[in-house]
């Protein structure tokens, strides 16, 4: 028998724990500045690297490498876009690359864009007679060899005339949360002029399949929050830092496909009562719960996992962004009564309402380059605000062991023990 004292129903954890498997379908991602446009330029390139985008053998902004940027009337693509011009000045590698803002790990990501030779007049007809080649990579998937088409028609201008091939593809599954796409150039050293000759890329487009939401994933076990400046990772103290400065610095969003409510598995609470009597047992029993928050942010957020509930800048951000005023830990002792049959056991179980929440703080005020950008992916665990914790009075017949116990003789000595001995006071 199951006697349940909560309030408000709700599913288990234990039984939404299996994923659906069925796949999503494809939703856009967004990339920032896919077209090369900004920062604007005046004549026919420049070496001033577009927003969002990093350049350099690691992602990073303020490096002194750099892409070149064609016009479109030289760079001659078909819906007149701005073309980046993958370099290897001084045949040290340095890829162009971009954090693909809102994709999951596991999620599957394809990505289209355009590619062409070089227009530069730096090429010589032999380093574009075969194409050029290059490489892509979304973090997560395989690094993907490329050839352009190739050109041997050279414009008055003395530019190379562009050759584009539109809607190339890369498709692969990515191994990280904003997983980074890279372009690098692969242009033999005796080709490319010293940086001066290489592919272009241009109209970069993404979608993606998000993963199902895991809710088999117990509390203690949540993933490691993540930092980001731009196309950076950043340590997560780095983060809160920045966030936590000002009441409105960041905004906090949750990703409500990945947020929910559930009861917590039912753990056994105090000890279990055996009625070894011939009558019914009828009594108030006292029932202590408490309930406590998951989550892996240093102190000075003022969330969880330090547990406090501190009125920090950051617990506004996350207050304001959800609507939820949590409290992080709570307490309730309450009374039971208890109504056991002769020959059953009786025990209490508590079941919590939680709520877990994953999302992002952002950067409130968006610089001109996204790569000056903070962010911080984060998941918390806390005590629902919209499930009441539940109380199970159960029972059950007694065990073999427990009839066994029931049934045995009362520990005490034979009395009197003898007609001169006096009864003592454990006889």
């Amino acid at each position: 028998m199951c006697l349940s004292l909560g309030l408000l129903a709700g599913a288990p954890l234990a039984q939404a724990a299996a994923s659906s498997a069925v796949a999503a379908a494809p939703v856009p991602v967004t990339v920032l500045n896919g077209d090369f446009a900004e920062p604007a330029f005046t004549g026919v390139n420049t070496g001033v690297n577009p927003y969002a985008w990093s350049v350099g053998s690691t992602a990073g902004a303020g490096t002194t490498a750099s892409v070149w940027r064609w016009d479109a009337a030289t760079g001659g693509h078909p819906a007149s876009l701005t073309a980046a011009m993958l370099r290897l000045p001084n045949e040290a590698t340095h890829g162009l690359k971009q954090r693909l803002r809102g994709v999951r790990s596991g999620a599957r990501v394809t990505v289209t864009y355009d590619e062409s030779p070089s227009v530069s007049n730096g090429c010589t007809p032999a380093a574009l007679a075969q194409g050029q080649t290059y490489s892509v990579q979304g973090e997560g998937g395989a690094l993907t060899s490329r050839t352009t088409l190739p050109t041997t028609e050279r414009l008055p201008t003395n530019f190379w005339k562009s050759a584009w091939r539109t809607g190339v593809a890369l498709t692969f599954t990515a191994g990280a949360n904003e997983p980074l796409l890279t372009f690098t150039s692969a242009v033999p050293a005796a080709q490319n002029n010293n940086g001066n000759c290489g592919p272009l890329i241009t109209n970069v487009r993404a979608t993606q399949e998000p993963p199902p939401v895991d809710k088999a994933i117990p509390a203690g076990a949540l993933p490691a929050s993540e930092g980001f400046l731009g196309n950076d990772r950043r340590t997560t103290a780095d983060a809160v830092s920045y966030c936590n400065g000002t009441v409105n610095r960041c905004t906090f969003t949750a990703e409500e496909d990945y947020s929910f409510s559930y009861y917590a598995p039912a753990p056994v609470a105090a000890e279990t009562y055996l009625n070894c009597t011939r009558n019914t047992l009828n009594r108030l029993r006292p029932v202590s719960t408490a309930n406590r928050s998951y989550g892996d942010l240093p102190a000075a957020a003022g969330l969880p996992g330090s547990g406090t509930a501190a009125p920090t800048n950051m617990a506004q951000q996350y207050t304001q962004g959800t609507g939820l005023s949590p409290a992080w830990t709570t307490t309730q002792d309450r009374s039971v009564t208890e109504i056991v049959q002769p020959a059953e056991a009786s025990w209490i179980e508590t079941q919590a309402g939680r709520r877990r929440t994953e999302g992002w703080f952002t950067a409130t005020t968006k610089a001109t380059d996204p790569n000056s950008d903070w962010r911080l992916h984060t998941v918390l665990d806390h005590p629902s605000t919209d499930l009441s914790d539940r109380i199970y009075q159960r029972t059950g017949p007694l065990s073999a062991s427990e009839k066994q116990r029931c049934q045995s003789d009362r520990p005490n000595a034979p009395t009197p023990l003898g007609a001169t001995s006096p009864a003592g006071a454990e006889r």
